[in-house]
């Protein structure tokens, strides 16, 4: 190559580097970037000498000025370069001992030459390596994370840190800086004596100065903090001693005074020379006196040199040092040596070292290696005793010598970066290895490669690895380097005679440089259809720019066109997404300008972003409406005229596609069209009580035509009404009126009236007897103006008060009257004598803690009803214990305790007055007190009765005393229906309400108390039948507050029963009842499962609340049984659910057949005072789950079709309601080809519904029902067929195996059928097997009747004489019983001395109900009762337990009882034995039969 075309070559690479990183090359005229450099880098090494390389870079220079002009601004040209450490070499930091966490430590710093780079620091450890330190990533700071332990057993002395700094270039490049961290000793440990004891032994001729023993104590902590020193406490016997401060040697400090066998004893304190903190410890010494002839014995030629082993010595049986000692008692040479563990590692604790006696003679040995790192140097104490206890002591030092036994070892640091083309000589990264051993001579690492020396060197001393060559990242990017790290000493781990050696190989990346441009993919990009309602970061578009550097970091920005900062885009994504609210209306479409930006170079494109118009503002009424109107008048045309405009249409001239409606048209009175003409359906009231001077009309007003998804607006119009005179005037005066009988005729009362129109002339009234009123009437009154008149006199015992018709007239136009009703009340005054009276009270004493309590007055019969004033009260006899009289008013107060039972009282009641002669008669009061315990109100009925009050509900009628009130009567009906005795059934709440209706509550037991749903049930399904028995109309069966919706509460409603002690009066002359005040509330909060007793058998778990050890079976969380299984005919009734904002049902369901009721909570019956339609009903119809729900206003359908179910197979059903919507779930599916909503019809907002919960099917006939309540959909009659569980309302758990009704049911899912169904097999070859197994039983039957006649089975065997053997024909064998009398069966009851009790007062004495029964107790309870009977018989005999015969009054085993008394005849205990003896409860308690029930079998009310 000529020279001229080597100067262009050259010239063509300079201005080629210059143009690219100017950026004006021609994209088409320029070649690839990497072959460019490559034939650069090429022809420089060959051609390029020293002098001319210096004058390009001469021109360059001078260049460089212009070039920089020609390049944009905000650009950076300057090379990145590695950060570095300003003194790692210098970086000693320490750390105290058992330093808190956060200790600082150190700051260390970093420095990078290329400008606005951000340093971030790191620790770099083993990710299995438990953090010890931490580093502020921003400022450098280390502060350590670990508590650090300097001494034993840790032994944590120094730590090794590695920092890493990172730049924030392109690509990041950092360095590594490793040292050490020194923890320093703390005085934090005190002395540790070396022996447990000391007992020593002194001679009887020691003088003093003599020395009688050496003492010695360790501390763990290190240097000046391990420094001890002893002293002598000044107590027990110190004065004869002393000790060396510094070697704790002990003198004898007087002569001695005792005698030998006698000891003195000292306290020696050892204690730290540093005293921060003081440290200390202290023993006792005891020194015993020996006689003179028995010596110590003493050691032969002890070794007083320390003894020097290296740290690797491995033999053990070599023994490293001996003695030999003598007893120094001729008589008894022999010795026992001992060596000392002290409390330290250097005092031998760990038995390091071993030793072993043959004679007099010792020889210690290794027991364990040795370490120099850990322990250098070790203290060990050979002590040596004959046969009087006398030792000699003596101290050997140990010396560990430091080897070459550690291999240099790497720090975390694999990898270093170094950036391509590079000069020579740029450091590229740090290694650092450390030695383990101890001391200077075997720990100083050097470093050299062991490989790639051509293009790297390493320093021997520091580590630094530094580039030999420029690298290209094009050609090579990345050298694998081994590095050797050797000690300064032979090895002991090999021996060939070469010092350790620890290899890594490290990873040198070559970094890519920024040198090209990124660009866009697109010069333009548009975003279609963003709706101006999009979520905030809804992604609008990405842009995307490339660049071929592969290290570079693009990263994005909008520089302009963001009006209102609308959008945001990620930095290094390009995503651009939504960040404020877009308006269609104020902008319809952003221009961006968007930058890619690589730390040098960038870009720019545009995006443009259409946004689309959404429905998001409502209507907008042009102005405020009201009208005024006539009242009670209607219109033809519009009564006004609305107008809306949308302000989604900007043109307000076009067609709005808006549509009127009324918002809560109640009463229908209102309609609107489309064009806003407002009209008036029915006729509006202005006057009082129900009409209002101004009406309130909502117009709703939607867009869209009302179709898809509309905003709407409510706008409220006012109607005000123009008086006219459409009213009556009627009575106003307090009423009842009071005449006086016997009062001469006269003016009785001036009458007042009131009118509710405000016209002229309505307020001048005029009044007159009524013109239809009865002759008897109009003969005693008459009316004088507004006066009315009596015309004779009156008698009270003739006619009590009298309702009088009164005609008022206004003066209006047109004119208007009415008839109101006069009540006058004649006046009682006493003019009659009394005679004597009885009346009957009841009482109802609930838990027996009434409080004192007024009962009842004595009554007296007496026409006179206002004469109270003249009787006086008193006892006949004594005055009864239990009660107290008030002689003024005759009231009867029952005291504290009184106990139930019938009591009888007697009174003398005296009388006289102006008209009557004082006399006295005999008044006699029947009060009859039982107690109710809290489980009958806890599981009581209720009713609602309307247009009866509470003294006719409890009186007796005086012309017929024998007959019954209607309370009595209710309670004999119920006790019909519930098939269980009068006795059994209490009615013991009666209260009044302000609207005219009365609250009754009921209980009935059998065994235990009925529970309310079964109560409620029965009765609701009997409703019409008790109304016409007792001639009573019932408003409400299982009272409820919150049935009619809003009425008490605006959201969520929950009824809560509130129970007192204090008892209510209601008093009628001859009947006083005295009941429980018991009441329901309405809560407005939804009902929260509350903490429940254990179920089943149960009981709850000893320290944990809320929780229950249950039997095998019950698996609920309060031992419910949580499943039931129905076959098609049954049902089961449940606790009501109330009525919540957001009520949860979830079950689990395994049908056997498609189609089914599987849930239904709706109302049992029609009642036309108080039509609630509101109910819920899930179906299975075809295999699909169906919900239907009506909230009072319209019923919805939810179908799920997403999965059909199958037999054998358990779904999961979950029924979510809320005001607003309605959802099914079927195991838990949450995909939107899964979700099933529907919203409920308005205006109704929640389920209201007091009737139990039924599953498995109903009793109630549903299609009448739904007739007479226009139901749009009636659900299925077909009951379910399958199995249900674990169902819960709200997170309660229902107790599914024990409902409180139900037919046809099998507890847990546990029948043949049922198992048979869920193996697959046919319901119809389960019904041929059955007919073939009837088809069997009936042909042996007839075969065995058959033989038995023709072998005369029916006749005993009177050639059996064997008194053991007797042929059995009692009950079931044909109703013929034995020739046995079972009265030999039946000892004598046994008495005790007590009175008569009512079953009521019997069952408080019993357990209470909560208690877990003993079966066990009960039995053996029965068992001493029988051996008390000192007449039963005595003699076992089987025929007495076997056999129930002639003879037997009873006829029946069910009636057996023996050892019996009346207390017995009770069983309602038995249903607290659990589960298991609920058939024995039901025999025995007073639940209805199959046989005895008189309900229909259809309705199947067994239990």
């Amino acid at each position: 190559m000529s020279t001229s075309v080597q100067r262009l070559s050259r010239s063509h690479c300079i201005i080629m580097s210059v143009s690219q990183q100017a950026g004006d090359l021609n994209p088409a005229q320029q070649q690839t970037h990497q072959q460019h450099k490559r034939k650069c880098r090429d022809l420089g090494r060959r051609l390029i000498p020293a002098r001319p390389l210096v004058a390009v870079l001469v021109a360059l220079s001078i260049l460089s000025p212009a070039l920089a002009i020609l390049s944009p601004p905000g650009q950076n040209f300057t090379d990145n370069r590695k950060p570095a450490f300003k003194n790692c070499a210098g970086y000693a930091p320490k750390v105290k001992e058992e330093q808190p966490e956060n200790t600082y430590v150190l700051t260390v710093e970093a420095v990078d030459p290329d400008p606005e780079q951000v340093i971030r620091y790191s620790l770099v450890q083993s990710p299995f390596e438990r953090p010890k330190f931490f580093i502020n990533p921003s400022s450098g700071v280390i502060s350590t994370t670990h508590t650090f332990d300097r001494d034993e057993p840790i032994h944590e002395k120094f730590v090794f840190v590695t920092v890493q700094a990172t730049d924030n270039g392109l690509p990041p490049l950092d360095d590594v800086c490793t040292f050490n961290v020194t923890i320093e000793d703390i005085n934090d440990n005190a002395p540790a004596f070396n022996k447990a004891r000391y007992d020593e032994s002194m001679s009887e001729n020691a003088q003093p100065d003599a020395v009688v023993m050496s003492i010695s104590a360790s501390d763990f902590d290190d240097g000046n903090n391990s420094l001890v020193e002893y002293e002598i406490l000044r107590e027990r016997d110190f004065q004869y001693f002393k000790i060396d401060k510094e070697s704790g040697i002990i003198y004898l400090k007087r002569s001695i005074d005792k005698r030998p066998g006698q000891s003195y004893a000292i306290i020696v304190r050892a204690y730290n020379v540093v005293p921060d903190p003081p440290q200390d410890a202290q023993i006792e010494v005891r020194i015993r006196v020996v006689e003179s002839s028995i010596k110590p014995p003493s050691f032969v030629n002890p070794i007083d040199t320390p003894i020097y082993l290296k740290e690797n010595i491995k033999n053990f049986t070599h023994p490293i040092a001996t003695l030999q000692a003598v007893s120094n008692m001729p008589d008894k040479p022999e010795v026992i040596f001992e060596l000392n563990t002290g409390r330290t590692e250097q005092t031998n604790s760990k038995n390091t070292f071993v030793f072993n006696q043959i004679g007099n003679e010792v020889t210690i040995s290794l027991g364990k290696t040795l370490d120099y790192e850990a322990i250098t140097d070790y203290t060990l104490t050979m002590i040596v005793r004959n046969t009087h206890e006398l030792g000699t002591e003596h101290q050997i030092k140990i010396q560990v010598e430091d080897v070459n036994d550690n291999i240099p070892y790497y720090t975390e640091v694999k990898s270093g970066t170094i950036l391509e083309n590079e000069p020579p000589g740029t450091p590229v990264m740090q290694v650092r290895a450390f030695d383990m051993d101890g001391t200077s001579a075997n720990n100083i690492v050097s470093f050299e490669l062991a490989d790639n020396r051509e293009y790297f060197t390493i320093d021997p001393n520091t580590g630094n690895i530094t580039a030999l060559t420029t690298f290209d990242r094009e050609e090579r990017d990345f050298y694998n380097v081994k590095v050797i790290a050797s000690d300064n000493s032979p090895s002991s781990l090999f021996d060939n005679g070469e010092p350790n050696r620890g290899h890594q190989v490290f990873r040198i990346s070559i970094g890519d440089k920024n040198d090209h441009k990124p660009h866009f993919q697109q010069l333009k990009y548009l975003a279609e259809r963003l709706l101006e309602d999009a979520n905030t970061n809804t992604e609008v578009i990405e842009v995307k720019a490339e660049d071929e550097d592969n290290a570079s970091q693009i990263l994005y920005s909008i520089e302009s066109g963001n009006v209102g900062d609308a959008f945001k885009i990620g930095l290094k994504t390009g995503k651009i997404t939504v960040n404020q609210r877009l308006d269609y209306e104020t902008i319809t479409e952003y221009e961006l300008k968007v930058r890619a930006f690589d730390g040098i170079y960038d870009d720019y494109t545009t995006v443009v972003i259409k946004v689309e118009d959404v429905n998001d503002n409502r209507p907008v009424f042009k102005q405020d409406y009201s009208v005024t109107i006539l009242e009670e008048t209607t219109y033809d045309d519009c009564i006004l005229t609305v107008e809306a405009y949308d302000p989604d249409i900007k043109d307000r001239n076009a067609d709005q596609h808006i549509v009127y409606s009324i918002y809560q048209n109640d009463g229908n009175r209102w309609t609107i069209d489309n064009s806003g003409c407002l009209r008036l359906l029915k006729t509006l009231d202005r006057d009082p009580p129900y009409g209002h001077k101004n009406w309130q009309v909502l117009v709703q007003a939607s867009d869209e035509d009302g179709v898809g998804t509309t905003a709407s607006t409510v706008k409220e119009v006012t109607v005000t009404l123009k008086d006219i005179n459409d009213n009556a005037p009627f009575l106003i005066n307090e009423m009842p009126v009071y005449w006086q009988e016997n009062r001469n005729p006269g003016h009785v009362v001036k009458l007042l009236a009131n009118d509710y129109d405000d016209t002229p002339g309505a307020g001048n009234f005029t009044f007159g007897i009524d013109s239809e009123a009865s002759t008897d009437i109009k003969t005693k009154f008459s009316m004088d103006g507004d006066i009315l008149h009596a015309n004779v006199q009156f008698d009270r015992e003739a006619q009590k008060e009298y309702f009088i018709p009164i005609r008022i007239s206004d003066s209006g136009v047109p004119r208007q009257s009415a008839v109101s009703i006069l009540h006058l009340v004649i006046g009682d005054v006493n003019d009659n004598a009394m005679s004597e009276g009885s009346s009957r009270i009841f009482i109802y004493n609930y838990k027996g803690e009434a409080p004192e309590t007024d009962i009842g007055r004595v009554f007296v019969d007496d026409p006179d009803d206002w004469d109270l004033e003249d009787k006086y009260f008193e006892w006949k006899d004594l005055p009864h214990d239990q009660f107290r009289l008030n002689p003024s008013t005759g009231m009867i107060t029952m005291l504290v305790h009184t106990a139930e039972g019938e009591y009888d009282l007697q009174f003398v009641v005296t009388e006289e007055s102006m008209y009557v002669p004082r006399h006295s008669v005999d008044a006699d009061v029947t009060v009859v007190v039982r107690e109710l315990p809290e489980e009958a109100v806890d599981k009581s009925g209720s009713i609602r009765f309307i247009n009866v009050t509470k003294e006719e509900f409890i009186s007796v009628p005086r012309d017929n005393p024998e007959s019954l009130s209607l309370k009595d009567r209710l309670q004999h009906s119920l006790s019909t229906l519930f098939n269980t005795s009068v006795i059994n059934v209490d009615v013991f709440t009666v209260l009044q309400n302000e609207n005219h209706t009365l609250d009754v509550r009921y209980s009935a037991h059998g065994s235990p108390y009925y529970a309310p749903e079964k109560l409620n049930g029965i009765v609701a399904q009997n409703q019409q039948r008790l109304e016409n028995e007792l001639d009573l109309q019932m408003l409400m069966v299982n009272i409820d507050e919150c049935l009619i919706e809003r009425l008490k509460c605006e959201e969520s409603c929950t009824n809560e029963l509130h129970k007192s002690s204090v008892p209510y009066m209601i008093y009628s002359n001859t009947t006083s009842f005295v009941g429980v005040n018991a009441f329901v509330q309405a809560q407005c909060v939804c009902e929260a499962p509350l903490m429940r007793r254990c179920l089943n058998g149960g009981s709850p778990r000893s320290g944990e609340n809320d929780v229950c050890n249950c039997i095998d079976g019950f698996t609920g969380p309060h031992c419910e049984l949580v499943s039931v299984a129905f076959y098609g005919s049954g049902y089961a009734f449940y606790e009501p659910v109330a009525a919540c904002n957001n009520t949860k049902i979830s079950l689990e369901v395994t049908p056997q057949i498609d189609k089914g009721l599987i849930m239904y909570l709706g109302p049992l019956n029609f009642n036309p005072l108080l039509a609630i339609s509101d109910f819920l009903a899930l179906e299975l119809d075809n295999g699909y789950p169906l919900l239907t729900v009506d909230y009072g206003s319209g019923a919805i359908q939810i179908r799920y079709q997403h999965t059909k179910m199958v037999p054998d197979r358990t779904y999961q059903l979950d029924i979510i309601l809320q005001r607003g919507n309605v959802e099914m779930v079927v195991d838990n599916c949450r995909l939107s080809t899964c979700q099933t909503l529907g919203a409920p019809i308005l205006p109704n907002e929640f389920l209201n519904v007091n009737a139990p919960l039924q599953l498995g099917g109903t009793p109630v006939d549903l299609e009448q029902l739904g007739k007479q309540l226009n139901w749009t959909y009636v659900p299925t009659q077909k009951g379910f067929f399958g199995c249900i569980r674990n169902l819960t309302i709200n997170e309660q758990t229902y107790n599914l195996g024990m409902p409180s009704l139900f037919r046809n049911i099998d507890s847990g899912c546990q029948q043949s059928v049922a198992v048979a169904f869920s193996f697959g097999i046919d319901r119809n070859f389960i019904i041929a097997i059955i007919v073939c197994l009837t088809l069997l039983l009936i042909i042996l039957l007839a075969v065995v009747v058959q033989k038995k006649q023709k072998n005369g089975w029916h006749e005993k065997d009177i050639d059996d004489i064997r008194e053991t053997i007797i042929n059995y024909e009692d009950e079931g064998g044909g109703e013929r019983d034995t020739e046995y009398d079972l009265n030999v069966l039946r000892s004598q009851p046994f008495y005790e001395e007590k009175l008569y009790k009512d079953p009521h007062a019997l069952q408080g004495s019993m357990r209470d109900p909560n208690d877990i029964p003993d079966i066990a107790d009960f039995l053996g309870d029965k068992k001493e009762n029988c051996d008390r009977d000192v007449g039963a018989t005595t003699v076992d005999d089987v025929r007495h337990y076997a056999y129930e015969g002639d003879g037997n009054s009873d006829g029946s085993l069910s009636s057996l009882a023996s050892c019996t008394d009346d207390g017995d005849l009770n069983f309602d205990y038995l249903s607290n034995f659990g589960p298991r003896f609920r058939k024995l409860a039901d025999m025995y308690g007073e639940e209805p039969s199959d046989t005895d029930s008189n309900v229909d079998d259809d309705q199947g009310w067994r239990i």
